[in-house]
């Protein structure tokens, strides 16, 4: 065979990859400029552009993999109805949807119910929460269920594994679900260990090669812990570099929430859909429901393999809506999309303060490159910024007025927004509220505002320049950062 028709047959299958790689671009995109984008790519760069979109741009588990999860999902929530009619019945909130309209926003974008009952504590830093972690695995009776993005540390990783180890031995029930990409490094030893010992451990979508599965964008960002009638949640990780006191190299702020109530049963749920999902088993279990425990009400607000729309998104922009005098948001990564942009600008074209936190220095500098491209934009028209002193700050909140909290896993980022599995709670309470807003004062005199003639000093300039390209760079990328 000549080098020609060797040639001819390279650029035909070429041509032929990336005309399939346009079509599933068209149909399973759901932005047109992504859209657009992306067919260019693939265009100008044939083979490599559908290789690169296949492997970033597809932003969905495909239809048999959600076809399995709502299947699995519809038979949970059956089987839960008929418990329900029989046995249970939801907690009354404390508070009035009639006098916090912005109560009915995530139940009319997701479904679930807000549930009264709930005492939510937050917990700062790993110093705090990890052992109250340990300790709620320690007194676990029926089951303990774990769910984490990341999973290590030489301290930390070991002191979970022999909890769960322990556990096990005890007759609980103990089952782990790690993502396959974020503990990719990290827990192949702890995972042998767990196995070793007949722990049930699952990896997310992990990364193979037979059958082909490599979904970078597809992660679970969930971090959950249920131990029998207390929950776990929030945003920080498994991993030594929560654990300031012991003074690590690369230290990490974050805020983690005990949960008990009613709200523990919804959190239970999520972990047993991940888990009917990982190991495609129906989850037909019975659980009790978990006692009242305070007056504080919460909804779970999950996003997934099976969502059609961005419930996460959609909520936040409900409730910048409805906000009256304050939002607060402190979170690592800023890179909102154009719907929570307007839904801010428009929040303070109404009279309302929006503040926003975010860390001085990144763990990964070109997300801060890319949010310095935008900030100037929303500085002018009315939002504050502040940038918070090392160390790095995990820390993922949203405070509005005096009643709502909106705590969990999700960033201010296309990728948390619409490519991961995320989990977060709505929380109603004044007195969580109040606390968190002193947490978040304290913060800020601790910070250096944003000013945007520093923006215009610094532009001004030759390297000012060249820091623009490169923002600028950095935030055409941001969908994928």
């Amino acid at each position: 065979m000549s080098w020609k028709i060797v040639i001819y047959l390279f650029v035909i299958i070429n041509y032929f990859l990336a005309f399939f790689a346009i079509i599933q671009c068209l149909l399973k995109t759901k932005s047109p400029q992504a859209a657009l984008a992306w067919c260019g790519v693939i265009l100008m760069l044939p083979f490599l552009g559908a290789i690169l979109f296949f492997i970033f741009g597809v932003n969905r588990i495909d239809s048999k993999a959600s076809k399995l999860f709502l299947e699995v999902a519809n038979a949970r929530f059956k089987h839960l109805e008929k418990l329900r009619q029989k046995h249970w019945s939801p907690v009354p909130t404390t508070h009035s949807r009639e006098v916090f309209p912005i109560m009915n926003i995530g139940e009319r974008r997701q479904g679930l119910a807000c549930v009264g009952g709930n005492f939510i504590e937050p917990l700062l830093n790993g110093d705090e929460a990890y052992p109250k972690m340990l300790e709620a695995i320690k007194n676990a009776h029926n089951y303990v269920f774990l769910c984490t993005y990341i999973y290590s540390g030489k301290k930390i990783g070991a002191a979970f594994t022999e909890a769960l180890i322990d556990a096990h031995k005890r007759g609980v029930d103990v089952r782990v679900i790690v993502d396959g990409v974020g503990s990719f490094f990290s827990f192949r030893k702890w995972k042998k260990k767990l196995e070793k010992a007949g722990v049930s451990v699952f990896l997310f979508i992990p990364l193979q090669l037979f059958p082909l599965q490599i979904a970078i964008n597809l992660r679970n960002h969930r971090k959950l812990l249920i131990c029998d009638e207390i929950a776990f949640t929030g945003g920080m990780n498994i991993s030594d570099n929560n654990l300031l006191m012991k003074k690590q190299r690369s230290p990490v702020q974050d805020i983690h929430f005990s949960c008990k109530g009613s709200i523990v049963s919804g959190l239970r749920e999520a972990f047993l859909l991940d888990y009917a999902f990982v190991t495609k088993q129906e989850q037909l279990l019975s659980y009790s429901e978990p006692r009242s425990f305070g007056d504080m009400d919460a909804r779970m607000l999950m996003d997934g393999p099976g969502s059609d729309d961005d419930p996460i998104l959609n909520t936040l922009c409900g409730v910048f809506s409805t906000a009256k005098k304050e939002i607060l948001i402190i979170n690592p990564y800023f890179l909102p999309t154009q719907e929570i942009i307007i839904s801010l600008i428009s929040a303070v074209s109404r009279g309302v303060r929006v503040r926003v936190i975010l860390p001085s220095k990144l763990d990964h500098s070109y997300v801060g490159w890319a949010a310095d491209h935008i900030i100037p934009t929303m500085l002018n028209e009315g939002i504050e910024f502040y940038k918070q002193p090392a160390p790095f700050a995990h820390t993922k909140l949203v405070l509005i007025d005096e009643i709502y909290t909106f705590l969990g896993s999700t960033n201010f980022d296309p990728r948390s927004l619409k490519l991961n599995f995320e989990l977060n709670l709505e929380v109603f309470s004044e007195k969580l509220n109040t606390q968190l807003f002193l947490y978040a004062k304290e913060i800020i005199k601790k910070s250096n505002e944003v000013r945007s003639f520093q923006y215009l000093i610094n532009y001004n300039s030759f390297w000012g320049f060249l820091k623009r390209l490169r923002n600028a760079s950095a935030w055409i990328f941001s969908p994928y950062l």
